[in-house]
C-alpha cells in the first residue's frame, strides 16, 4: 500500500470518528444509522484527497 494512501485513509478515519460520533455525542444527539453510513465513503474520498495532495505538496517541495 502506497504511504499516502495509508496515510489518507488514517486521517479519513480520524476526521470520520470526531465528526460522525465525538461531535454528535457532545451536541447530546441522537445517532442516524443512514448519516453514520454515508460518512463512512465520504470521509474515505476525503481522507484519500487530503493524502494526495499532503504527498504531490512533498513530491514538490523536494524538487
Amino acid at each position: 500500500m502506497k504511504k499516502w494512501v495509508r496515510s489518507g485513509l488514517i486521517l479519513g478515519g480520524i476526521l470520520y470518528v470526531v465528526t460522525m460520533i465525538l461531535f454528535p455525542l457532545i451536541d447530546h444527539e441522537r445517532f442516524n444509522v443512514t448519516k453514520i453510513l454515508l460518512g463512512i465513503p465520504l470521509w474515505i474520498v476525503v481522507g484519500l484527497t487530503i493524502g494526495y495532495l499532503f504527498d504531490n505538496k512533498k513530491k514538490k517541495a523536494k524538487r
